[in-house]
């Protein structure tokens, strides 16, 4: 168990990209606007964002890898077999609360009248008038 704990990070670690130029919130730099209260929704966005395009598909891809060669090698053993079953339940429910929330969230942002939505395809984009 800890060698495919190990491989995860591994795998982790790799697979989140290189680190952007910007920081989380794009304010109070040098040469930068002064941060207003919007600019904490922008973080939140950010953060949002990386978690749900970086962590998320990663972790979850890995966990059904797992859950499938378990579920594959378990023969006749229903122990196994068990566990697998809900390694790859667990995955999916949790996939469905987490994007959930996403939505749920993003659908209150929009509503509050933080996010503009000028298009269907950018509804989760937060951004700030220039000051």
């Amino acid at each position: 168990m800890k060698k495919i704990l190990i491989l995860a990070l591994l795998f982790l670690i790799l697979n989140t990209g290189t680190a952007q130029a910007a920081g989380l919130v794009p304010c109070g730099g040098h040469g930068e606007a002064p941060c207003t209260f919007c600019h904490f929704f922008v973080l939140i966005n950010n953060i949002i964002d990386f978690v749900m395009i970086k962590l998320v598909p990663t972790i979850a891809v890995l966990m059904l890898i797992i859950g499938g060669v378990m579920f594959f090698f378990a023969g006749a053993k229903p122990d196994v077999l068990n566990q697998a079953k809900g390694i790859i339940t667990s995955v999916v429910i949790g996939i469905i609360i987490i994007l959930s929330a996403w939505v749920i969230v993003n659908t209150v942002l929009t509503k509050v009248g933080i996010i503009d939505t000028p298009s269907i395809l950018e509804w989760n984009k937060v951004s700030c008038p220039v000051q």
